[in-house]
């Protein structure tokens, strides 16, 4: 099976299970404790546009923020999504400080990352293997993008509070957190991907949950994803609900 028709009914099935499944699961955890008809929406991983289309699923009339770092999925955001009046799309990744970093471009774009990977890891090798069939070839080069705060667009666009926040970095998330400390004192409801295996090097959970904990944020749910390790939690913010 040669690398694009692979990668193809991979997407495909992921995404078939996904948006039949997973996201209908997340839908009603969302609409149980999202009580505004007009959010504000921050998307930190866009990647094609799932997430886009998900909050417009339930929501009339979002204000939405997506971000992707990847120069083709973002060109499809772009066609997809650009004339919308209420969708803000950035070619910009977050992390906890200002700079360049180097995005790792993987075969399924969805999973593209700025973390550092554990080719040790059973999982990586599966993975390459499914995609691939070359554990040493899962990623086809590199983008050098621009890495900014939240705390920093937050404040420059004067975004008053963050009704959900949506971050979906592979691996990356702690660094993103950390770039938006402040930002987190204006949000809602938090949705944010946990890995549940070894790929990436030095991530860590824990310090993921600590640091939302100190923040005020409380754990509603964990929506484990079937047959790959990796789940969304759904989190609140204690004292704006």
């Amino acid at each position: 099976m040669n690398l694009g028709l692979s990668e193809k009914i991979i997407s495909t099935l992921h995404r078939f299970v996904e948006k039949k499944y997973h996201l209908r699961r997340l839908a009603k955890v969302i609409k149980k404790i999202a009580k505004f008809k007009s959010p504000i929406i921050f998307d930190i991983g866009g990647n094609e546009g799932e997430s886009l289309d998900f909050f417009l699923n339930i929501f009339n009339n979002p204000t939405i923020y997506s971000f992707e770092p990847e120069i083709k999925s973002y060109q499809k955001l772009l066609k997809k999504y650009g004339n919308h009046k209420k969708i803000n799309l950035f070619n910009l990744a977050f992390g906890s400080k200002k700079e360049k970093l180097k995005l790792n471009i993987n075969i399924k774009s969805s999973t593209s990352t700025f973390s550092k990977i554990n080719k040790k890891s059973n999982y990586y090798k599966f993975k390459s293997l499914v995609l691939n069939q070359n554990k040493d070839n899962i990623f086809l080069g590199k983008e050098k993008v621009q890495i900014e705060k939240v705390d920093n667009f937050f404040r420059k666009k004067k975004i008053s509070i963050i009704d959900i926040l949506k971050i979906d970095t592979e691996g990356f998330e702690l660094n993103v957190i950390k770039g938006a400390i402040k930002t987190l004192r204006k949000t809602k409801i938090l949705i944010i991907e946990f890995q549940l295996n070894d790929m990436y090097l030095s991530y860590n959970p824990n310090k993921i949950e600590n640091l939302l904990k100190i923040n005020n944020f409380i754990l509603l749910k964990k929506l484990k994803f079937p047959f790959i390790p990796y789940e969304d939690r759904v989190y609140i913010n204690k004292k704006l609900n």
